[in-house]
């Protein structure tokens, strides 16, 4: 499952053969759902915002007929939803919310009984960024559960340095607790990180500056729903930027692996300001072992947030190229499929 983002990436080095649903592809491109459809991949439109759909039952019913005119209208196969305000367990919130699901999928369904509802759902299903829904619930009246393995570092309640995004244990910790609560492996999806944080490192605190070559990032502390430092301290940066970087030398340390998140990181000198930054994000060889993990467990699928972070371009040049078929061939371990993408 892949998530056709932004609107308007190109679509040419997409491989097809690995792909069984697109998600979010927008109304307003419609040769991407032709050329979804052509390759046997379901396009699946985004539910977009709940606030008001999730009010009340009149708002409800309102809604859910507008997504289906539009499913009709514009040939989707299905809906994602990816709602991520906080909720309390057992609360009024997060009981609607399961209920526009259910509903929802009801709809859908009577016009396309093959229709899939899926439903994004954080790394870990307990005690996170204050997600707490009904997620067993969820998984029963939704078709799948795609969970978003990375932002791992949203909520830092130790020590605020730069780390991995999706590291490899708590990746697999936060699937576990899905299967713990009775969720089926067949109903998850694995979601991983195409993308990465690049994180201006400060004095620590001695007030001592950072070297070019420091392992250890201190980070501007940033609150996030009740945790003193977050990510939100980094930029989100794409996995292709990355690697023009390291292709043009800017970076001051070799890309070093992290043996314990299965991550690697390097840093770099900002010319402008003279700040040094650390960058974590996944490569081919770390999402293969993600992809393994998955495999592993059994479960449904893999995917990615999101497919723009590489480049599809037809005029993308050969590096490119050969970056883009080295991230969907990592995807071999879990689907088997040969890739599809030239590297030249």
């Amino acid at each position: 499952m892949g998530f056709f983002y932004p609107p308007d990436m190109p679509v040419d080095l997409l491989d097809w053969a690995q792909i069984s649903s697109l998600a979010w592809v927008p109304a307003e491109r419609p040769e991407v759902m032709c050329a979804a459809h052509a390759a046997g991949v379901r396009a699946i439109m985004n539910a977009g915002d709940l606030t008001e759909a999730i009010a009340d039952d009149r708002a409800r019913r309102l809604w859910i007929n507008t997504q289906v005119e539009l499913m009709r209208k514009h040939w989707f196969d299905g809906i994602n939803f990816d709602y991520e305000l906080p909720a309390k367990m057992g609360s009024q919130l997060a009981a609607n919310y399961t209920q526009l699901v259910k509903a929802t999928s009801r709809a859908f369904k009577r016009v396309n009984p093959h229709a899939e509802i899926s439903v994004d759902v954080p790394w870990a299903a307990l005690g996170n960024d204050g997600r707490d829904y009904d997620w067993k619930g969820l998984a029963e009246v939704a078709d799948r559960l795609f969970v978003m393995s990375y932002d791992q570092q949203a909520q830092v309640f130790g020590r605020c340095v730069a780390a991995a995004n999706s590291p490899l244990p708590q990746v697999a910790k936060g699937v576990q607790q899905y299967l713990d609560l009775g969720i089926p492996p067949g109903k998850l999806i694995l979601g991983v990180a195409w993308y990465g944080y690049d994180y201006p490192c400060q004095p620590d605190g001695r007030g001592v500056k950072p070297s070019p070559a420091t392992d250890l990032c201190v980070l501007q502390p940033v609150e996030y729903r009740g945790a003193p430092c977050s990510d939100a301290a980094g930029v989100q940066r794409n996995f292709r930027e990355f690697m023009a970087e390291l292709r043009a030398g800017r970076n001051s340390t070799a890309l070093t692996w992290d043996p314990l998140a299965a991550s690697p990181h390097f840093n770099y000198v900002d010319r402008a300001t003279g700040q040094v930054h650390q960058v974590w994000f996944e490569t081919p060889e770390s999402l293969a072992l993600r992809y393994r993990l998955a495999r592993d467990l059994g479960l449904r699928g893999v995917g990615t947030w999101n497919l723009g972070a590489v480049e599809h371009s037809g005029a993308a040049g050969p590096e490119a190229r050969q970056d883009t078929a080295a991230m969907w061939a990592s995807a071999r371990v879990f689907t088997g499929v040969a890739a599809a993408v030239a590297a030249v």
